[in-house]
């Protein structure tokens, strides 16, 4: 009776410690995942280099954003040297933001007050809480379900909580076609109102028109050498 009794005790442990490992190491997501081994999970804290921002950094366009059930939204954008995310209340007030170095495209995700972070080119999953410690880290799977849901739920343009719709736009007329990222965050409420969360339009436009007249300066000159080539070829022939 007491054999059955320390074998019954010793598999509840062994439960215990397995199940407790896997709660303290799950990631909500909808990407299908698997785990990395210990040694890639500190290798890559170390090249990503997550570090809390307890200030708000000049807004950039926006490469992707993110919405809770509560209405808190996180901003993905890119600076000069780091990728940046800003949480900000339902009102756009900054509330805390992380900024981590990466290289390539990222996404992020809610898992309620966790923040969910998609590195695109090394399909990485990387949770992280509001004080910036890291929960977990995964791999995310290279498959045609996960490929889905990149392109229709993380870089998807449009966010609805209950009866309020959030969305990604540019106001920069013919210039919009040149945008490979977004400048104002708007927000329609369940009565059809709109109001600008987050807007940097007057910036992308001005840093867009500069790129696109240097473009098109660029093609007259070499239109000009051509032309100016052909009628050189015209009179020595």
């Amino acid at each position: 009776m007491k054999l059955i009794r320390h074998i019954f005790t010793i598999i509840l442990t062994l439960l215990l410690l397995v199940f407790g490992g896997v709660e303290v190491l799950a990631m909500n997501t909808g990407f299908s995942t698997e785990s990395l081994p210990e040694d890639d999970m500190n290798t890559l804290l170390k090249n990503v280099n997550i570090s809390m921002l307890t200030d708000e950094p000049p807004k950039k366009t926006i490469e992707c954003f993110a919405v809770n059930e509560d209405g808190v939204i996180a901003i993905g954008c890119n600076s000069s040297e780091n990728k940046v995310v800003c949480i900000y209340t339902s009102d756009g007030v900054f509330q805390y933001g992380y900024s981590f170095k990466c290289s390539g495209n990222f996404g992020i995700e809610f898992d309620k007050s966790v923040l969910n972070i998609y590195l695109v080119r090394s399909d990485i999953a990387i949770a992280v809480n509001s004080v910036g410690e890291v929960e977990s880290i995964l791999k995310i799977q290279n498959t045609s379900e996960n490929n889905s849901y990149w392109n229709d739920c993380v870089f998807s343009t449009r966010r609805k909580i209950g009866d309020t719709e959030y969305f990604l736009k540019n106001d920069m007329g013919i210039l919009n076609v040149f945008a490979s990222s977004y400048s104002q965050l708007i927000i329609t409420n369940k009565y059809g109102e709109e109001s600008i969360i987050y807007d940097v339009n007057s910036a992308q436009f001005s840093n867009m028109v500069v790129v696109v007249g240097g473009v098109i300066v660029f093609i007259c000159l070499v239109v000009a050498v051509v032309i100016w080539q052909f009628i050189k070829l015209k009179r020595n022939a």
